[in-house]
This record gives structure tokens, C-alpha cells and sequence, in this order.
């Protein structure tokens, strides 16, 4: 076999694949300490692993990188070109967090959010928090609509990221499932049902209804009609924060989303009237326009909420596919 076919493994494509890397690290820690021995101390590894990481890395590459022995250590001619693409391997790693940094410095300009109101996500908190956090220079405008403009903003260019329920999606749009929202009825402090738990839903029917105008999603109005809520109307705003002031009030009944009355039901402002899961429930998304010209903020700030919402399994999965 010979040298041939070692030169042959050598050069061939499938070599920088194959290589173990921490093989030049091992060696590269070796050439600079001059000694076996000293470097296995300075890695804290013992000294026959590291022979054996020397040795194979010989065998791999079909020379010989150093002689060992009574009169000392000395490279090679192959190992003195081994050691000098190792310092230029170690250099190149050692500027890769300052030129991270600089790209995170570089990134800049508008992020454009716009989203249904009132939304409670800790995962889309959390997203914010760290995209701010890495690019503090990108300004992020955020603003509060109905999902129909959202969408219709979203299609126009508008906005860069849209955050919303979808009744139907649309073919053009990508849409990235933030969470699911529960809502259920809740009644404030004055009303007489006030600590009370309804197991029937059908015994509301004829109770007085705030109604939640453009924001309200399908699967809510579905709920409503099939159980007759909202025949009785005591009230009505597209703001959601209203509708909530109107249901403390006492004014009437009022769907609100669970997270977000949950601090009033915890300040005994607000009681749930349905506890159980007969309730509905209205899937999130984060929607985006995947023909729109590329923005490498919007990617960013995309990458960090699907970091916070994809399974863990899922991510697993990719990895091995």
C-alpha cells in the first residue's frame, strides 16, 4: 500500500470530514510546549492519552510530525508545517466571539411588530427581552390592532412581523404557532353570580353579555352561538382592556383570555364562571411574509421565539434527520 494510498487519504475530500479536530488541538498544544508531557499538563490530561492522540493523528496523516527521545523533542519538516497551519486554526477561533460581537454591533434599523391586544406569552416576552439584549441598535415599533389588520398590514409590507390569531391562513403567509389561548367567562365583584361555578354552560344563556367586537375569534364566536351567549347584550368594545373594566364593573358577563384576567381573578376583581375544558380555545400565531425583501433583524427576532416554542423533541428530530 504504501505511501500512495496514504497521500491519497490525505487529499481526498472525505479527509477534513473524517479528521478528528481535536487531534490538531492535542498536537497544537504539543508543538507550542515542546514536550509530550508539558502539555499533557497544561490540558490536565494525562500524558499516555495524549501520546495516543499524537500517534494517531501520525497514522492518519501517514507522516511522522515529531522525534522523541534522550536528546529531546523536535519537529519535523512535516511537523513544522502541521504547527504553523495549527496557529493560524487557533488564531481564527480566537477572533470568532470579537467578530460575533461586531455583527451583533452591525445589525440596526426598524423591526416592525404589529399584534392583537393585550396578549400574555411569557415565550414572546422572553424573545424581546433577548433580541433587544443582543441587538440593542434595531429599534423595534410595536403596534396594537384587530387580526384583520394585521394580516392585511402584514400583505401591504406594512410591518415585518405580524402576531395574531388567523381564521383561515392564507397560501402566501408563513405562520409559526406562538401559543394557545384559553378563554372562559368571567363576571366581576358586583354581579350576582360572583363565586359561583356554572358546570352547564347552557345556564348562561340568558345572562348579559359583554361582547369583544373585531377581536373576538372564530372558535369564541362559535362557542357563543352554539350555547346562546350573547342574545342579552349589556356591552360592547373592540378594546379588550375595556370590555375587562365593564365585566369588573358588573355589568355583565365577558370572555377574556385566562392569562390575561389572571390577575384579576387573583386580586378578587374578576371570577371565572367555567373552571372545567369545555371552553374555547384560540391558537396564536406568529405570521410573516415570506416573499417580503429580506431582513436579517426580523430573522433574528423570528429565531429567538422559535427557540422558545419549538419542542425540544422537535429540534432533536431535526438534528438527526
Amino acid at each position: 500500500m504504501g505511501r500512495r494510498q496514504s497521500d491519497q487519504a490525505v487529499r481526498g475530500p472525505q479527509f477534513a470530514r473524517n479528521l478528528d479536530w481535536n487531534l490538531l488541538k492535542f498536537f497544537h498544544e504539543i508543538a507550542n510546549a515542546r514536550s509530550v508531557t508539558k502539555a499533557a499538563q497544561e490540558l490536565n490530561r494525562k500524558q499516555p492519552a495524549l501520546s495516543l492522540a499524537l500517534r494517531r493523528l501520525e497514522e492518519r496523516l501517514g507522516v511522522t510530525l515529531c522525534h522523541r527521545g534522550p536528546t529531546g523533542f523536535e519537529l519535523t519538516e512535516e511537523g513544522r508545517i502541521l504547527a504553523e497551519h495549527c496557529r493560524e486554526f487557533a488564531g481564527a477561533i480566537r477572533e470568532i466571539p470579537a467578530k460575533l460581537s461586531d455583527l451583533k454591533s452591525e445589525i440596526r434599523g426598524h423591526l416592525r411588530v404589529m399584534l392583537v391586544s393585550n396578549l400574555v406569552a411569557p415565550a414572546l416576552d422572553e424573545a424581546i427581552a433577548a433580541f433587544h439584549a443582543k441587538y440593542p441598535a434595531v429599534e423595534l415599533i410595536v403596534e396594537v390592532a384587530a387580526w384583520t389588520e394585521v394580516v392585511n398590514s402584514l400583505i401591504q409590507h406594512r410591518i415585518d412581523v405580524g402576531i395574531s390569531p388567523s381564521r383561515v391562513k392564507r397560501a402566501e403567509l408563513a405562520y409559526l404557532h406562538l401559543f394557545t389561548e384559553i378563554h372562559r367567562p368571567y363576571c366581576g365583584r358586583p354581579h350576582r353570580l360572583f363565586g359561583k361555578s356554572i358546570a352547564d354552560p347552557e345556564d348562561l344563556a340568558n345572562e348579559a353579555f359583554v361582547l369583544t367586537g373585531a377581536d373576538e375569534g372564530d372558535e369564541l364566536t362559535q362557542f357563543r352561538l352554539e350555547h346562546g351567549f350573547g342574545r342579552n347584550i349589556a356591552g360592547m368594545s373592540d378594546h379588550l382592556e375595556e370590555a375587562k373594566r365593564l365585566a369588573i364593573l358588573g355589568v355583565g358577563l365577558c370572555f377574556l383570555p385566562e392569562g390575561y384576567a389572571q390577575t384579576d381573578v387573583e386580586a378578587g376583581r374578576l371570577w371565572p364562571l367555567i373552571a372545567g375544558g369545555d371552553v374555547p380555545r384560540n391558537d396564536i400565531f406568529i405570521v410573516t411574509d415570506p416573499q417580503s425583501p429580506e431582513h436579517i433583524a426580523r430573522d433574528l427576532f423570528i429565531a429567538e421565539i422559535v427557540e422558545r416554542t419549538q419542542p425540544v423533541a422537535e429540534s432533536i428530530d431535526l438534528i438527526n434527520a
